[in-house]
């Protein structure tokens, strides 16, 4: 009976011993603010924990198929540290794990805890105006680094900020929205976007004009001219377009076989710019043809003068007969001389 007892004893005493040994904690990561940093980039972020070892050795963050990103570590202690990630425009953009290193080279992980973002970059909006109390003017933002967009506003500093509505984020290119301009004042203003992590980019600009407007009614001679205000095709005339902004615009009138007539007018509020254009003919010149040369080219005949030596002819013994006329000179002196002597 003593040793059922005993082992009872030495049982509790062991167990006593147990308890009594110090286990050693198992560091967690709960959280890290923010959860995300832009290429190009330098983010400084705050991880919070429990029983952080303190002899944290690195803080990474970690891709499989790229380079660790290493941090600066500027505090830390059992339950927070605080340290700089840079991320140049050489990393992968995506979701990276959160790792840290102690100097016995035992690690902690966070899976998927920090994302990598693409820079947040506005190129073009489209209109780039519309009339103050419009209530529906829906516009068109492109640019890159726009699939988080969550926010898209007008800012002037003189003004309340105008917030649009229906705010879709298309593709990392590419964002709309929709504005009500009721009341708005006439200005300019700066575009403006933000994520959902509250990162704000403002470029660009937008103008809000006045909502007075006017028309023309522009005739021509001859008619069906087609009529172009300010690039943009309204139809040929004789032709009224309304709903003109107040100001000056450029109007062009083309027809076939006849110069563009252009001129700058003006549309007044609520009033009637009439135009009346004249337009001039082209004149064609007439085709003048090369003449084709007709005379046949002339051939020179050259004679060749002959090389064969004429034999020299021998003297004859035969008397050269008396020319005629040497015979009738003689006798016709003889007959006169015959008269002469008879007169006498």
């Amino acid at each position: 009976m003593k040793y059922p007892i005993l082992i009872r004893c030495l049982a509790a005493v062991l167990l006593l011993l147990i308890i009594a040994i110090p286990f050693a904690a198992a560091t967690t990561i709960t959280s890290i603010s923010p959860k995300m940093g832009y290429k190009g980039d330098s983010t400084t972020v705050t991880i919070t924990g429990t029983d952080i070892n303190a002899s944290l050795d690195e803080v990474l963050l970690r891709m499989d198929d790229e380079n660790d990103i290493l941090a600066s570590i500027a505090s830390h202690d059992t339950t927070t540290i605080v340290c700089t990630f840079t991320l140049s425009s050489s990393k992968q953009v995506g979701v990276w794990n959160l790792v840290l290193v102690n100097d016995d080279d035992s690690e902690v992980k966070k899976s998927n805890a920090f994302t990598i973002r693409p820079q947040i970059d506005i190129t073009s909006i489209s209109p780039t105006y519309a009339r103050t109390n419009n209530d529906s003017v829906k516009v068109t933002v492109l640019g890159t680094g726009l699939d988080e967009i969550t926010s898209l506003y007008l800012y002037n500093d003189e003004y309340s900020n105008i917030t649009a509505t229906s705010v879709y984020a298309a593709s990392s290119t590419k964002v709309t929205g929709t504005f009500n301009l009721d009341s708005k004042t006439e200005d300019t203003y700066d575009v403006c976007v933000m994520d959902s992590f509250n990162t704000r980019k403002c470029d660009l600009s937008f103008e809000i004009t006045t909502d007075a407007v006017g028309s023309i009614e522009v005739a021509s001679s001859p008619k069906g001219a087609t009529l172009y205000v300010d690039t943009e095709n309204k139809g040929t005339t004789p032709i009224t377009v309304d709903d003109l902004d107040v100001g000056t615009h450029k109007l062009i009138l083309k027809k076939s076989g006849y110069s563009d007539w252009t001129r700058s007018v003006k549309v007044t509020n609520a009033g009637i710019t009439t135009v009346d254009a004249d337009l001039e003919a082209i004149t064609t010149a007439p085709t003048v043809s090369t003449p084709v040369p007709t005379t046949a080219p002339t051939t020179v005949k050259t004679t060749r003068k002959s090389t064969i030596a004429t034999p020299t002819p021998w003297p004859s013994d035969t008397p050269t007969p008396a020319s005629p006329v040497g015979t009738l000179v003689i006798v016709g002196a003889i007959g006169l001389a015959l008269i002469a002597v008879r007169k006498y």
